[in-house]
């Protein structure tokens, strides 16, 4: 009779260990990252939605000579509540190279995930940003709909023509940043990138603010997040993230005649910034799986 072989040496035992590792890590970030998702869509219908209807606009329309502070108050504190859900229930971690500074200015930011906006939230700490918005955005979104009408986002529809109220409220929004009422927070790459590359910019609302606002001009370079691009993939793959983030600038605003000299460059900037931190995360951990390539 052959010898029944029970050595933990066995040749394919290392292998079934290792998937059984793999596939236990992937359902534990599954769960947390499901649990993330069900407890901020929670907070949004629970918190955020009433929240706003019940003291936020009532606020806004009784103190209207308070309006920015209360907004900016308002956005500021929930984007930093997302990012400690994030970082208790999800284990994310964001590091930040660079800071921005506190008054009126322009910045541009890489769009890679549905965590970009609490980001730049964050991050803003002069007059709080206007974020050019989507148009699907602005109804039928617990809790965001309504923040998105109370603090006046310009709303775009991304058409190859712009409509005339959308661009009176893109001119609006840059006239507030000119008179150092507002910041301005932008993507121009206009969605989420597929695969967190830099993708070609969208530039009318960009060439709009900038020459219309003297205002200093900054980057935000943000990686790590574009394997949670969709609100499906953060509610499955989200959990163990780490975000590396750099800021760049300031910049001077161009002169009339060289606003698309401008945005080449600034694109061209953000592309080596984010390959200089690909680069950097590559050689932090050469063995680690890294989500986004």
């Amino acid at each position: 009779m052959g010898d029944l072989q029970l050595s933990a040496d066995s040749p394919g035992l290392p292998a079934a260990r290792a998937r059984s590792d793999t596939s236990l890590g992937r359902s534990a970030r599954a769960l947390r990252s499901g649990i993330f998702f069900a407890v901020f869509f929670g907070y949004m219908i629970c918190v955020m939605g009433p929240g706003q209807r019940l003291f936020l606009w009532p606020a806004t329309i009784l103190f209207p000579h308070r309006r920015r502070a209360m907004v900016r108050a308002w956005l500021r504190a929930h984007a930093r509540v997302t990012l400690t859900l994030a970082r208790v229930l999800a284990g994310v971690r964001v590091s930040v190279h660079g800071a921005l500074p506190g008054e009126a200015c322009i910045v541009v930011m890489n769009h890679q995930s549905v965590l970009d906006i609490p980001i730049g939230l964050t991050l803003v700490t002069g007059p709080y940003p206007l974020i050019p918005t989507r148009d699907r955005y602005r109804r039928g979104i617990p809790g965001i709909s309504p923040l998105v009408r109370i603090a006046r986002f310009p709303i775009v529809s991304q058409k190859r023509t712009i409509p005339r109220p959308e661009l009176a409220a893109l001119t609006d929004a840059a006239d507030q940043v000119a008179r150092g009422e507002q910041s301005y927070l932008i993507f121009p790459e206009g969605h989420r990138s597929r695969d967190g590359s830099i993708g070609p910019f969208m530039r009318t609302g960009l060439r709009l603010v900038l020459s219309r606002a003297r205002r200093p001009i900054y980057c935000i370079i943000a990686d790590g997040m574009s394997h949670a691009r969709t609100f499906a993939e953060t509610a499955s793959r989200f959990a163990g993230t780490r975000v590396r983030i750099t800021i760049l600038g300031p910049f001077p605003p161009p002169d009339d005649s060289a606003v698309d000299a401008c945005i080449d460059s600034l694109r061209d900037r953000m592309r080596t910034a984010l390959t200089e931190l690909r680069a950097a995360r590559l050689a932090d951990r050469p063995h680690a799986f890294h989500p986004d390539g």
